[in-house]
């Protein structure tokens, strides 16, 4: 351990002491009057002067500490035999901080006077610096300038609105339709079939007679239907032999229609290998025939709403040879 005191912390002398911090009475509040402040015309509040502590003198200044002289020993790893001792001062004693209190001056807590708007002596600058995050003065915002609509902006915003409009109103009363009549496609379907003749000229010319009973039924029960547009027409193998044309007619509701439909085909031109297939099912006493309809209908939802669309059948039957050929089975079905 050194044995000088400029080193040793054990003969520093005393540290004085920090003076503790003021008491501040804070200022009363005030009633608010209902008047905004803004920043700029609050006056600053005058600073509160405070008194820095002075510490008490003692009557009796400390005797000054007896230091050894400065002088290096002969060898630095050889300590003193005695240490100086240290004398200490007593210690002033310590006064408790009176606090300041700043006088108020104006009315009690419990008056309502209302207190004037401070006005600030400094006028408003007109250029403020943005950097420290100060709202920009509304005098030098620059506001866009309005622009008027063109008349074909509205139009195409009535039309759509118009288009919606109608979009939506259509899908309301369609729905209404089909859960008021709950209305159902019209079904076509063979119900015989006769074969009266069936033979080749020159051995590629197609000659017949084929007779069918059309079946047209209505299946809806508060819907009638009117078939406007009725053609059938007969193929075999895919290749057109004759085609018929029916009258117009109405069916009420849950009725079917009848129409004794007559094919005759004379001197119809069918390829080579059509025939040989012709000749083969008359021999087996099994022909194959297909029977297409092409309808116009319109349904009738009472006396002012009315609906039309197209219908579409297709038969496909099987017939024994001729002369007296019956029909043998008949596969039908209907599509719009």
């Amino acid at each position: 351990m050194s044995r000088y005191g400029d080193t040793n912390p054990h003969f520093w002398p005393d540290q004085p002491d920090f003076p503790a911090p003021q008491h501040i009475q804070p200022e009363p509040r005030q009633p608010w009057d209902g008047h905004l402040h803004h920043p700029d015309n609050v006056q600053q509040p005058d600073m509160i002067h405070v008194r820095p502590r002075q510490r008490q003198s003692s009557p009796h200044p400390p005797p000054p500490i007896a230091r050894p002289p400065r002088s290096p020993p002969e060898h630095a790893h050889q300590l003193p035999s005695s240490l100086p001792q240290r004398h200490r001062p007593p210690s002033p004693q310590r006064q408790h901080p009176i606090p300041l209190s700043r006088p108020v001056e104006g009315p009690p807590l419990g008056s309502t006077q209302v207190r004037p708007k401070p006005h600030s002596q400094h006028p408003r600058p007109h250029h403020v610096s943005f950097e420290h995050g100060a709202p920009p003065p509304r005098e030098n915002l620059v506001y866009p300038t309005p622009t008027r609509t063109k008349p074909l902006t509205w139009f195409g915003a009535v039309f759509c609105v118009i288009l919606w409009l109608v979009i939506i109103l259509g899908g309301l009363l369609v729905l209404i339709i089909y859960l008021v009549y709950h209305p159902r496609t019209p079904h076509f379907e063979i119900s015989s079939a006769s074969l009266n003749a069936a033979y080749l000229d020159m051995g590629y010319l197609l000659n017949s007679d084929i007779t069918v009973l059309a079946n047209f039924t209505n299946p809806n029960k508060k819907v009638n239907v009117d078939f406007n547009y009725v053609v059938l027409q007969l193929y075999f193998d895919k290749h057109l032999i004759a085609n018929q044309y029916i009258e117009p007619f109405s069916a009420f509701n849950t009725e079917s229609k009848l129409a004794n439909v007559e094919f005759v085909s004379s001197q119809v031109r069918l390829p080579l290998s059509v025939t040989q297939q012709l000749i083969a099912q008359i021999q087996r006493n099994r022909i194959s025939l297909e029977v297409d309809g092409i309808f116009h209908v319109r349904s009738n939802f009472g006396s002012l709403l009315r609906y039309s669309y197209w219908l579409y059948g297709h038969c496909q039957i099987e017939l024994t040879g001729p002369p007296s050929g019956v029909m043998l089975t008949s596969h039908c079905r209907t599509k719009d």
